[in-house]
C-alpha cells in the first residue's frame, strides 16, 4: 500500500515536470527532488522506484520517437508507479439498482451541430469550474458527478458554484466513497437530500487518505447543523437534483456530438489505464487491447474539435488528476469517422468514452433561515 500512497500523493504535491522534448539527461534524482519524494537514497524503496522510473521513462521516450503517434507521453506524478499500481488507482464502479433516467436526449437529424464545441471557452456564463484533484481518494466518480451539477446549474442560473465532492463521497452510502462509485449514484444521493453544499462549507478532506477504500472515507455529516449557533445563517444546501438524463443511442458518436453541442457537458466513464503517461496531443487506443475497453474511471466530456497538426478529430475530456497531468488537466481522445468498439460492441469510442453519456437535472434550492 505504501507504493499506492506515494503515487497518489504525488498527484497532489508535484511541480511541473519537464516537457516531452526536455527529457534529455533527466534523472531519477531530479524527479525525486522535483516531485518532493521522500525516498531515502540507497533504500530498498528508492531502488525499486528508480527501476520503475527508468522503465517508464524508456517507454515514454520510445513512444515519442515514433513520428506516427498523434500524442506525446511525458513525465508526471505517476512516472514512478507501476502499471498495476496505476490500475488500482482507477476506481469507477457502476451503480446497481439505480432509478432509470427521467429524460433522454436523442439526436435529431434536423439538429444544428457545429463543427467544433468547447465548453471551456464559455464565459457568459462560465460553466466549467477549475480542474480538481482527487489525490489518493478513488472518488473520480464524485468529481465527475459534481462537475456536471456545477455545469448544469451555471447554464440554468448564470451562476457557477464550486460544490462539495466530499459530501457526495461521504454521504452516498451505497457507493464505496474513496473506494469507488458512479457519477449517476451521486445525483441519486443528492435527489434524496435537501441538496448539495458548497465546497467552502464542506471541503474535500479525503485527498490524503491512507488507502482507497470506504473504511477510511470521512463520515457523512450535516454541515448545516454546525452553523446553527448563527441564527441568521442561510441553509448551506445550494443545488438540488430532480432527475437525470442519458444520451440515446449509446456508443454513437453522432448522438454524443449532438448532446455535447445542444445539451451540455456529459459525465462519462472510460478505460483510463493507457492515460498514465499522457502529456499532449490526440490520444488513440493502444492497439485494441482489453485495457482499451476495461471501464475504470469517471470524468466529464466537455467538447469536441479537430487538430490541425495531426488532422485528427477529438473529444475533449476534463480529468480529476490536477493541472500538472495532461494538457492542463484535460485530454483529447481520438474521434475517428467510425468509432472503435470492443468485440461485443458494448463499449465504443476511444477509451470506451461513448459507452454512456449522462447529465443531471438541477434546480436552485430555496433559501431557508434557521
Amino acid at each position: 500500500m505504501r507504493s499506492l500512497i506515494i503515487a497518489g500523493l504525488l498527484a497532489v504535491t508535484a511541480i511541473a515536470s519537464p516537457k516531452w522534448h526536455e527529457l534529455e539527461g533527466y534523472t531519477f534524482d531530479m524527479y525525486v527532488a522535483q516531485h518532493g519524494r521522500r525516498y531515502t537514497k540507497g533504500s530498498t524503496e528508492y531502488k525499486k522506484r528508480e527501476a520503475v522510473f527508468a522503465e517508464n521513462l524508456q517507454v515514454i521516450r520510445k513512444h515519442n520517437a515514433d513520428n506516427t503517434q498523434s500524442y506525446k507521453k511525458g513525465v508526471n506524478s505517476f512516472t514512478d508507479a507501476t502499471t498495476e499500481e496505476f490500475r488500482a488507482y482507477n476506481r469507477y464502479s457502476k451503480a446497481k439498482n439505480v432509478p432509470p433516467p427521467t429524460e433522454t436526449h436523442t439526436a435529431n437529424p434536423t439538429d444544428s451541430v457545429p463543427s467544433t464545441k468547447d465548453w471551456r471557452l464559455a464565459t457568459n456564463p462560465r460553466i466549467l469550474t477549475d480542474i480538481k484533484n482527487q489525490g489518493m481518494c478513488g472518488n473520480c466518480w464524485a468529481h465527475s458527478s459534481v462537475e456536471s451539477i456545477e455545469s448544469y446549474f451555471a447554464m440554468k442560473t448564470g451562476q457557477l458554484p464550486v460544490l462539495s465532492t466530499q459530501q457526495i463521497t461521504s454521504c452516498a452510502t451505497y457507493m464505496d466513497g474513496c473506494g469507488g462509485g458512479d457519477a449517476v449514484a451521486g445525483w441519486i444521493y443528492v435527489n434524496s437530500t435537501t441538496g448539495l453544499t458548497s465546497e467552502w462549507a464542506y471541503p474535500f478532506v479525503d485527498i490524503f487518505v491512507p488507502e482507497m477504500s470506504k473504511k477510511v472515507t470521512a463520515a457523512c455529516k450535516n454541515i448545516s447543523s454546525e452553523f446553527k449557533p448563527f441564527g441568521w445563517f442561510n441553509e448551506l444546501s445550494e443545488v438540488g437534483i430532480d432527475g437525470y438524463g442519458t444520451v440515446s443511442p449509446a456508443n454513437n458518436a453522432k448522438a454524443a456530438k449532438d448532446a455535447i453541442a445542444n445539451k451540455g457537458p456529459m459525465s462519462i466513464s472510460v478505460a483510463a489505464l493507457g492515460w498514465k503517461d499522457y502529456e499532449s496531443g490526440v490520444y488513440t487506443n493502444n492497439g485494441n487491447t482489453t485495457d482499451d475497453w476495461s471501464i475504470d474511471h469517471a470524468v466529464q466530456m466537455v467538447g469536441y474539435g479537430s487538430d490541425a497538426t495531426s488532422g485528427k478529430d477529438y473529444w475533449i475530456v476534463k480529468n480529476s488528476w490536477g493541472t500538472l497531468w495532461g494538457e492542463d488537466g484535460f485530454i483529447k481522445l481520438d474521434r475517428p469517422a467510425t468509432e472503435p468498439c470492443n468485440f461485443f460492441g458494448s463499449v465504443c469510442g476511444t477509451s470506451g468514452c461513448l459507452n454512456g453519456l449522462n447529465y443531471p437535472s438541477v434546480f436552485a434550492q430555496p433559501t431557508k433561515i434557521f
